[in-house]
């Protein structure tokens, strides 16, 4: 959390005196999948990082002497870089030609020395430009027959492509990180499996020098959607299975978080949608999910995606940020919120007091508090201030002057608007109480939050 900060510390103090420092690069904690498609759009939105997929049957197609250029041209790569951006690369797809088996699907596990081979090649043909390595993704989509299925091996054959991709890549660079692929948590949940991570440590762990070599992963990468309370738990439970195979250490990354909309008449689901989200809880899921990932320890946080396909096949509905127009949904102003008003945060403290949920962004000489309802009735809470006056912002960017009486701020928070019964999954429309004063580790919420009064119509 404070390697940021401090970076942007010393490049401060490098300065001659009277120099002005150049526009501080974007924080690489909040991430955007594909921003080279719309480049400009990603650095308006403040990303910090991208992730790209790297296709070995679209690399070598045609056999281990084949180089074509990559599916993501160098160019765009490129440009990333130069926006300020970090490039995080999937490598996944195996050739038919490079199949263990002699199979005919990408899904296959390959042959350990060819696989061996072209990841030592990408590590060096990119080395200076890309850093982390996610091998493969969602492994533990075990239905073959599913559409999101990319893996047909077993924990063990995993362990064996991870294992060999580990030590070519540390081989041409120990400081490059290889990463676990993404998982998605729920797979194995809704068919009450065991963890996909929790059988996959078994295995490493079993290996005499898996502890001298890293385990062979440097983070954890889980893809979580729709309910960012469910981020809190996930995070905690692999914390836990880490420390149970004696692992320390590891970051975890929200690699891929969104709650798609199905009510943009631009944009609609083309099936009948999972959940009934709107384009208003899309935005206030962007702001409640890096608000509760980064309290609950997330290293890295990044949205699925920048930009809708035309007829975006990857899902029933289209996730983006921004219309296959390249017009811009709700969602994607309340990223620009996280990132003007979160970015370059040096800690995130989580309070909940029945249906108000603060957390409270230390930023130095600033504090950012974020806050958001729960319930389905309006709440006007108290919030310890620490300055004279804050800037209320909502999720739209919409700015006013607030000022404390008696040392707190009371602050109207809109209601949740999820149908159905039970706890709404994604809370209110978050507000965020931005201070020109440190936090100094103050507790936000002063009291017991209470529903304001729903005025009685007039007939």
């Amino acid at each position: 959390m404070h390697r940021i900060a401090l970076f942007l510390l010393v490049v401060a103090l490098l300065l001659p005196p009277g120099a002005s420092a150049a526009p501080a690069p974007p924080d690489p904690r909040f991430g955007i999948v594909e921003t080279f498609v719309n480049p400009e759009a990603a650095t308006a939105a403040g990303a910090g990082y991208s992730r790209i997929i790297l296709r070995w049957d679209v690399i070598q197609p045609a056999g281990p002497a084949d180089w074509k250029p990559a599916n993501v041209p160098d160019p765009a790569i490129a440009a990333e870089l130069d926006a300020g951006r970090e490039v995080v690369a999937v490598l996944i797809g195996t050739p038919t030609w490079a199949s263990a088996q002699g199979g005919q699907s990408s899904r296959d596990v390959p042959d350990m020395f060819h696989w061996e081979q072209f990841v030592r090649r990408m590590a060096q043909h990119y080395r200076g430009r890309i850093s982390h390595w996610i091998i493969w993704n969602e492994p533990d989509v075990w239905d073959t027959a599913h559409p999101g299925s990319t893996w047909a091996g077993t924990e063990e054959d995993y362990y064996r492509l991870l294992r060999t991709a580990y030590l070519a890549i540390k081989g041409v660079d120990p400081d490059q990180e290889v990463l676990l692929a993404g998982m998605t948590y729920y797979w194995d949940w809704a068919h009450g499996r065991r963890r996909y991570l929790d059988r996959l440590l078994e295995v490493i762990a079993a290996d005499p020098e898996a502890a001298a070599n890293g385990y062979y992963f440097d983070a954890v990468l889980y893809h979580l959607y729709f309910n960012p309370n469910q981020t809190v738990d996930v995070l905690r439970e692999t914390r836990q299975t880490l420390a149970r195979y004696g692992i320390a250490g590891k970051d975890i990354w929200i690699n891929e978080t969104n709650a798609p909309p199905a009510d943009d008449p631009q944009e609609p689901p083309w099936a009948p949608a999972r959940f009934p989200i709107s384009q208003k809880e899309q935005a206030a899921f962007i702001l409640q999910e890096y608000a509760l990932a980064f309290s609950s320890g997330a290293a890295r946080v990044e949205v699925y995606k920048l930009r809708n396909s035309t007829d975006h096949p990857e899902s029933i509905e289209p996730f983006g940020l921004l219309r296959a127009d390249d017009s811009r949904r709700p969602a994607f102003a309340a990223y620009q919120v996280a990132t003007t008003y979160l970015g370059g945060f040096r800690s995130a403290l989580r309070e909940t007091q029945g249906d108000a949920t603060a957390v409270t962004f230390d930023r130095d000489t600033k504090t950012t508090t974020v806050l958001w309802n729960a319930g389905r009735r309006p709440l006007r809470v108290a919030v310890r201030a620490v300055a004279r006056e804050g800037k209320l912002v909502d999720e739209a960017g919409n700015a006013t002057t607030v000022r404390p009486t008696g040392g707190f701020y009371r602050l109207d928070l809109p209601s949740a608007t999820c149908k159905g019964g039970g706890r709404c999954p994604i809370g209110g429309a978050p507000r965020l109480l931005v201070e020109e004063a440190p936090s100094n580790g103050r507790r936000a919420l002063a009291v017991s939050s209470a529903p304001r009064p729903t005025p009685t119509p007039v007939r």
